[in-house]
């Protein structure tokens, strides 16, 4: 079977891969598959063997990225992969399924080449997320290169990290000439550029300098700049470096056509969609990546009115949207989520924004930044489909394995009397006995399964807790005198009234209650405690068994994983979805060798 997924893998991967490459991929695939065959014949998982296999697909996704390889056909490969893997194990360990843990090993390995698909989907978003940082970072040079004045860039220890084009120009050398130099260096290369005494040291203060000075020129022998640094701040507020910029002197109306330009540069070169409105909300300014994002020219748009432009490309009216309110009441905008049809495409986008105010603080413009989120959409909805086909796997499977019991004894039971092995006078009894109670059981599983899967909504009514738990204590105390177990209760006084339904959370507590008599001792000892937490009544189910093992205990919640030979492995996960249902929560606590504590927080009754 591993063979034939490989050779389905080369006919798919075959234009993305060398063949070198791929056999080292097939060897990898055989490992994998080596040792979940390995966990299923003897049990054993070490979570630290996942590791490289993990770290293999994170970096193969990576190079397939980097290869061209599209997303949603990883995707695809990545569903037929988890099919394959789970076929291979059903079909080559059938005889094992009637271990005790078989379906926990199956679930365990289902999950893990769940996170194995995962790791590689994580080294597909990080390729591009690379080439994204190496397309700004290229962005970000091409911008700097091609203003229309010196920037020089340095770090803490004064090393020169970036000269643009117009700083390098006049000084006849290259970027890899100056790069990494200190400004000790660059002053002897440079003698006759001169500064203000212990200015490095006041920008390190976190002082910004300007000051007129003599550099070198091309035309000229000297040429009079107005030069400032400025300090660079790292994310905790430390100077980290310092930027230096050469302004020629030039007329206020050079200078603000100067500055026009450049902020037109710098609109234009982001990676999101820039729009400026006025006090009427007319667009005054749409960068190039609006135009991208939206499908429409600037000469389109700009002039005219947001609220005509959105009625009048997509057909609704905008006036009574949060978009408009923020706006027209000048506030700031934040994660904003649109739908919208506009020239014949769909598109998802996310609005943030800001007002932009004159000097006495009130609103004069809008600045709104467009991002398209609808790739980003789609690739999120197919890992939420590929985590689903995942789960309903292994829902399957556990219902198949737990159903096949009973009818097993059912069938065989039919076999006898069918070939009238089983005497007339013994019919009753083996059907009262043996079918009924197996029919019982499988019924209970579908019952218990359509619980996880589609819960009932509590019919939740106020109710007095002294009055609940007192109904609780009565089924459970007949219980634990059967087993020989003490029953302790501490409860306080005055205990506020809760909105429960009450049917559903006896079934909680009788859950609960239930596991704790099978693992505590004849003789020992089981305790409901009630206390009042954080405007939530607070009920402790403390049992004095061998406690769970830390390997089980994240995964006690999960359908069908039981310990217990009889177990469905379904009684904890409905109490956990009556829990959620009731708007509260369900803890477990343990300690090998001490025992285990459940404790259930229910809020205040409103």
């Amino acid at each position: 079977m591993v063979e034939s997924i490989l050779k389905i893998f080369w006919k798919d991967l075959g234009a993305y891969l060398h063949e070198d490459e791929y056999f080292t991929y097939s060897q990898h695939i055989r490992e994998l598959v080596g040792y979940v065959d390995e966990i299923i014949a003897t049990g054993e998982r070490n979570e630290g063997a996942w590791e490289p296999f993990f770290e293999y697909g994170r970096a193969y996704g990576h190079r397939l990225a980097t290869r061209g390889l599209q997303l949603e056909i990883m995707l695809e490969m990545g569903n037929m992969f988890r099919e394959s893997i789970l076929n291979h194990v059903f079909h080559n360990h059938q005889l094992k399924l009637h271990e005790q843990d078989a379906f926990g090993k199956i679930l365990y390995i289902s999950a893990k080449i769940n996170t194995y698909m995962n790791k590689i989907v994580l080294g597909f978003h990080r390729a591009e997320q690379e080439v994204a940082e190496q397309a700004i970072a290229a962005r970000s040079h091409q911008v700097l290169n091609h203003l229309p004045f010196s920037i020089v860039v340095y770090d803490k220890e004064g090393r020169l990290q970036f000269a643009n084009s117009v700083a390098l120009d006049p000084t006849g050398l290259s970027y890899d000439q100056v790069i990494g130099k200190t400004r000790s260096e660059l002053k002897q290369m440079f003698s006759r550029s001169s500064e203000p005494e212990n200015i490095w040291r006041k920008v390190m203060n976190g002082e910004r300098i300007r000051w007129r000075a003599n550099v070198p020129s091309k035309v000229n022998d000297l040429e009079q700049v107005d030069k400032e640094m400025i300090p660079l701040f790292d994310e905790t507020g430390e100077v980290d470096g310092s930027m230096t910029i050469l302004y020629s002197p030039v007329t206020e109306k050079e200078r603000l056509y100067n500055l026009h330009k450049q902020f037109s540069f710098v609109l234009n070169s982001m990676n999101s969609g820039l729009l400026i409105l006025n006090q009427d909300f007319s667009l005054t300014a749409y960068n190039k990546k609006a135009e991208e994002i939206f499908g429409l020219a600037a000469e389109q748009v700009l002039g005219t009115s947001l609220l005509d432009l959105y009625n009048r490309y997509t057909g609704k009216d905008m006036s009574e949207s949060k978009l408009n309110s923020a706006m027209k009441r000048g506030l700031p905008i934040r994660d904003l989520e649109y739908k919208i049809e506009i020239n014949g495409r769909s598109l998802t986008i996310r609005i943030d924004g800001n007002p932009i105010k004159n000097t006495q603080g009130q609103p004069v413009g809008y600045i709104l930044i467009i991002d398209d989120q609808t790739e980003l959409l789609a690739m999120r909805e197919a890992m939420m489909r590929n985590e689903k086909f995942a789960l309903i796997g292994q829902f399957a499977a556990g219902i198949a394995h737990e159903i096949r019991n009973p009818l097993t004894t059912v069938f065989g039971f039919l076999q006898l009397f069918a070939s009238k092995s089983v005497q007339p006078d013994n019919f009753h009894d083996l059907t009262v006995k043996l079918l009924i109670p197996e029919l019982d059981r499988a019924n209970t599983i579908l019952s218990d399964f359509l619980m996880v899967s589609r819960p009932q909504a509590p019919q939740r009514q106020s109710v007095c807790t002294e009055t609940f738990l007192a109904d609780v204590l009565r089924l459970v105390e007949s219980e634990a005198n059967l087993r020989g177990v003490m029953l302790e209760v501490e409860v306080p006084d005055d205990l506020p009234r809760l909105n429960l339904d009450v049917q559903q959370m006896k079934q909680v507590f009788l859950n609960l209650c239930k596991n704790a008599f099978d693992v505590t001792p004849p003789g020992g000892t089981l305790m409901l405690r009630v206390k009042v937490e954080n405007q939530a009544v607070v009920f402790e189910v403390i049992d004095e068994g061998p406690g769970i093992l830390a390997e089980d205990l994240s995964h006690i919640f999960e359908p069908f994983y039981t310990t217990k030979e009889h177990g469905t492995g379904l009684g904890l996960p409905i109490s956990h979805r009556i829990i959620e249902g009731h708007g509260g929560m369900l803890t477990v606590r343990s300690t090998e060798g001490v025992g285990t504590t459940f404790a259930i927080g229910i809020p205040f009754a409103q």
